[in-house]
């Protein structure tokens, strides 16, 4: 090579490597600027800031239960925040309260296999997304708690192989490591909130959109939601259940379950939308509201928006009244097809009503709400009677029990409602209710309701909530549906922490699994769950506990509720022998003050 040219060529290369130098220079540079603004893009066109956003804007401002502020706008409103009464009880699971130190509660996800085939798993990506099915030999996924042994810890008890977690959206499992913190993925938990990514419009849900909607939610909140179908209904639509608890995936020991139920009659729309506004309502204001934290961190809430899909795809907006909708896709009424405690209920079984049976029967659920409309009143059992031959207005009462604790949930919901408490007729020819609740008998007597199937069969105190006078009003009205409905819901749901709570346990501090309960001339019982656990709303009084268990001496113990806070109370039982008698042996208790309480000799 002569001289010139390669001199000619060295020139040529040194330019070529400064404008490499320069090209990632400014690429670079770039790249940075992105980054301070990046978002991460789910495939359902919402997005979410990266763990590379430094500062992200905004923040989301505390909305105290008892405020009116709006949670779906920005106007800056007072807000007062409600907190419960903190008593000096100390729980084996603390935490119990707002304020309150430690309180370990279990946590972790187990990977298992998906309900059949290789799992699909969700990549995402910097403004795209793409679905990529990741081959794994062995069949076993990563997703979040798919197949059995997820489920049987969502849930607390064994399920059967039929109920199964959505496999579709959990996909965060792949940055989450099973700490309490979220992971780098998702942000900030209001991060959503803040940035307008993460937003549910009031308007109707069919079905595809209402699934949507919650795989969304279980995808950007895998901390504080799991998503599981309790079954499918006539027409093969899954019965989406969404839970929300600062333990979604994990049983909470010594702390109570609770649920709602929406949308058993498919025309009656409004109580459906309800359960997505509140569900997006708790997930955005677990971080800036105390008491929603209190609640997520100490209950888990399960929230079925809609037990009849099919007759929701039929019903039509802006029928105020008939029957298109109400019925199953077998034309059955799923309020009318549960066992019944008075009357014998020959209806064949439904789908939709045989997967809820199941599930509460595998989870001990402590309060229950079932949402309707075409009436604005809070109803309590019973809702049939054994004296009722035909179903009219106007019928006797026909009282449980726990009258007095069913009329105070009725009043909670009633009173924390601006216009129900008013307890004025929807129209002329319409009965109205004093303080907008009535015993469910002394309304209408029915055979095969839901709440009284709660109540007689598992303990489970339910009330059934009427919420709008028209059954599917126009989407117009739902922002004030939601505004006179939120703080009721939330309050209802606290007051799973009322009366008494404990644990059932042998000599040797073993949980003491089905052993029947029964408050002293309260004579509808419940059961302890695997764990020994025992939950009953009671109001301030003195009352007697009975126990019985097989294989054991039964006890009473009497123990004193008081207003403040819920009274823990332990109970110890003795095996039965031969020569065992059956006298029940009596304990003298003030447990108050959450002590664990001896026999007195």
């Amino acid at each position: 090579m002569k001289p010139s040219s390669w001199y000619a060529s060295t020139l040529v290369v040194a330019f070529l490597y400064l404008y490499v130098l320069a090209v990632q220079y400014i690429r670079a540079e770039e790249l940075q600027a992105e980054r301070g603004s990046s978002q991460i893009t789910f495939h359902d066109g919402t997005s979410v800031d990266s763990a590379y956003t430094a500062d992200p804007s905004g923040s989301l401002r505390s909305v105290g239960v008892g405020s009116i502020a709006d949670s779906y706008t920005n106007e800056k409103q007072g807000a007062s925040l409600h907190s419960v009464g903190i008593g000096s009880t100390v729980d084996v699971s603390p935490s119990l309260y707002p304020g309150s130190a430690g309180g370990d509660r279990e946590s972790g996800i187990e990977s298992s296999s998906t309900a059949g085939g290789r799992p699909g798993v969700i990549s995402y990506f910097n403004d795209e997304s793409k679905s990529t099915e990741l081959y794994n030999p062995e069949g076993a996924g990563s997703l979040r708690a798919v197949g059995n042994v997820g489920l049987d810890r969502a849930v607390g008890n064994s399920y059967r192989p039929g109920y199964s977690y959505d496999p579709s959206y959990n996909n965060h499992n792949q940055f989450y490591g099973g700490s309490d913190s979220l992971p780098a993925a998702t942000g900030n938990i209001n991060s959503h909130h803040q940035d307008g990514s993460y937003v549910l419009d009031f308007k109707y849900h069919n079905y595809d959109k209402l699934t949507k909607f919650l795989r969304t939610t279980s995808s950007k909140f895998p901390n504080l939601t799991a998503l599981y179908s309790i079954g499918k209904s006539v027409q093969g639509r899954d019965l989406w259940v969404m839970v929300v608890s600062a333990s979604p995936y994990e049983h909470m020991i010594g702390k109570p379950d609770v649920k709602y139920v929406a949308n058993m009659h498919g025309n009656e729309a409004v109580g459906r939308e309800l359960m997505l506004h509140l569900i997006h309502y708790l997930v955005t204001s677990y971080n800036s509201d105390s008491y929603i934290k209190w609640l997520l961190d100490n209950t888990r809430i399960h929230i079925l928006p809609s037990m009849n899909p099919d007759g929701f795809e039929v019903a039509r907006e802006g029928q105020c009244d008939g029957g298109q909708g109400r019925y199953n896709a077998r034309g059955f009424d799923l309020n009318r097809n549960f066992p019944d405690y008075f009357k014998q209920n020959n209806k064949r079984g439904q789908p939709e009503t045989d997967a809820v049976k199941e599930w509460i029967s595998k989870i001990q659920f402590v309060l229950s709400g079932g949402l309707h409309g075409g009436a604005l009143v809070a109803s309590y059992p019973f809702d049939n009677t054994p004296n009722s031959i035909f179903h009219s207005y106007a019928s006797t009462p026909s009282l449980t029990p726990d009258d007095d604790v069913f009329k105070h949930l009725a009043l909670t919901y009633s009173n924390n409602h601006p216009v129900m408490s008013h307890g004025k007729a929807c129209k002329a020819g319409t009965p109205s209710f004093n303080q907008g609740i009535t015993n469910g008998a002394a309304w209408y007597p029915l055979t095969g309701g839901m709440q009284d199937f709660n109540y007689v069969w598992y303990g489970c105190m339910e009330i059934t909530l009427e919420l709008s006078c028209c059954k599917y009003p126009p989407a117009s009205e739902l922002p004030k549906f939601w505004e006179e409905n939120r703080m009721s819901l939330v309050k209802f749901l606290a007051e799973a922490h009322r009366g008494v709570h404990g644990f059932v346990m042998d000599e040797n501090g073993n949980p003491v699994e089905k052993a029947s309960l029964k408050v002293k001339s309260r004579d509808v019982g419940f059961q302890t769950t695997k764990y020994g656990e025992f939950w009953r709303i009671l109001l301030p009084g003195i009352y007697k506990l009975e126990v019985y268990a097989d294989g054991y001496l039964p006890r009473e113990m009497d123990f004193m509720v008081v207003e403040q806070h819920p009274t823990l109370l332990n109970v110890t039982l003795h095996p039965a022998k031969l020569d065992d008698t059956t006298a029940i042996p009596k304990e003298k208790t003030l447990p108050v003050d959450g002590s664990i309480v001896f026999p007195i000799s």
